[in-house]
């Protein structure tokens, strides 16, 4: 294939234009304003939320992941740009439990699975089968990333696990030890009625 006619391949537009995609850092997301670069990244992946007026908004899980693959940078709100290590502390500092929810976020991603945004803040994300397209087939799985050592009340566990069946999905535990390894869980009934 003729890389020139691929302009939805962010890899060519790098290969074009070697400086990553700006985006801009919100209070709780991050910004890409550029309604050409707002496409190209949600239509290679589905990252973020496209916007009414064709701006993307990504979550700082998305943000992060973009940013560690060198697809786009992020500048705060005078424009200067951030550092890896500047973001993930900023992230952390705005969003309680970012660290293990990116680490789920970025092992799922690196599997290959499209990821989109949960029902509530413990059931976090919707997994999509690999080289699904967000709209057509629908999420059949929900996450819930836990660190190793967290507790949850058993009982809203299983109003959860209960919720999620309801609307035929199922529902997988995320678990982030202390070396930053996850492994899933599939939950099913806590309680018998």
């Amino acid at each position: 294939m003729n890389e020139s006619l691929d302009d939805n391949n962010p890899t060519n537009k790098k290969n074009r234009n070697p400086s990553p995609i700006k985006a801009i850092l919100q209070k709780d997301s991050v910004l890409v304003e550029d309604h050409q670069d707002a496409r190209i990244i949600y239509d290679n992946g589905f990252y973020g939320m496209l916007n009414k007026d064709k701006t993307l908004t990504l979550n700082f899980e998305e943000a992060l992941h973009l940013y560690e693959r060198g697809v786009i940078s992020i500048l705060n709100e005078s424009g200067t740009v951030l550092g890896i290590s500047e973001c993930t502390t900023l992230f952390s500092k705005r969003e309680k439990g970012f660290w293990n929810d990116y680490l789920v976020y970025k092992d799922l991603r690196n599997r290959g699975y499209i990821i989109n945004r949960g029902i509530s803040d413990l059931v976090k994300y919707r997994l999509y089968p690999r080289g699904a397209k967000i709209g057509e087939k629908p999420a059949k799985t929900m996450i819930c990333p836990l660190a190793e050592g967290q507790s949850i009340n058993l009982e809203k566990l299983d109003k959860i696990v209960v919720q999620i069946q309801s609307i035929k999905k199922e529902l997988l535990i995320a678990c982030v030890d202390r070396l930053g390894d996850v492994s899933y869980y599939e939950l099913q009934a806590l309680f018998t009625s």
